[in-house]
């Protein structure tokens, strides 16, 4: 992981900015980072987090960080793969000292286990998440990532659930579909795939202005 002095790097909704962020590289290949592309590619699913909020992947740790700190959130239960990765997040962000460090709690597994969902359930001491989030793919909008939500989402009963990169995901139905990305394209897609998701006029824009920043046009 290397701290970078302030250099060029790419928005999820933003062109471009001039940032200072941490990143996590892995064989050369950049994993995860603390940048603008992860702060607003994160925000819709810090939105939605409420109640007992499961995510897969612990990534640099800012959505346990940000969901943790709404008040409306009274839990969050993060499954993590890699064992140095919760050593990483523990040893250099503070992570004993976070505000809400309390209501946190990370489990080592693999979110494609078959016991995944027994765990985090374990872990969440029985309640299905009103929220789960997914985001355990190196680039977006991952080909598996639908199919894999909803079938870890619907293994936990999760009330709600999103992926990071769904919104470049539902660009590519919409353009495949002919249809446009409006509020009720949204509540098709997501019924298609299987994933109980929040449609919202407000998400639907949000949506267009990812696609609109990543090329996806029809």
């Amino acid at each position: 992981m290397k701290g970078y002095w302030p250099s060029w790097g790419p928005g999820y909704v933003t062109p471009s900015v001039i940032e200072a962020r941490t990143v996590l590289s892995c064989a050369g290949k950049v994993w995860m980072s603390t940048g603008l592309m992860e702060q607003e590619s994160h925000a819709w699913h810090v939105h939605c987090a409420h109640g007992t909020v499961v995510a897969a992947g612990l990534g640099l740790g800012m959505f346990a960080f940000a969901a943790s700190a709404k008040p409306e959130v009274q839990r969050v239960v993060v499954a993590e793969v890699a064992p140095e990765v919760l050593r990483l997040v523990k040893a250099s962000a503070g992570f004993e000292a976070w505000p809400c460090r309390d209501k946190i709690r990370l489990v080592e597994v693999d979110a494609l286990a078959p016991d995944f969902a027994d765990r985090m359930l374990a872990a969440t001491e029985g309640m299905p998440p009103d929220y789960f989030f997914a985001d355990i793919w190196p680039n977006f909008p991952a080909a598996e990532a639908p199919a894999a939500t909803a079938m870890m989402g619907g293994a936990l009963g999760a009330k709600a659930a999103g992926w990071w990169g769904q919104e470049l995901s539902f660009g590519l139905w919409c353009i495949q579909a002919a249809r446009w990305p409006d509020e009720s394209a949204l509540r098709n897609y997501f019924t298609a795939i299987g994933v109980a998701a929040h449609e919202t006029a407000g998400y639907a824009a949000f949506c267009r202005d990812a696609m609109a920043i990543h090329g996806f046009v029809r």
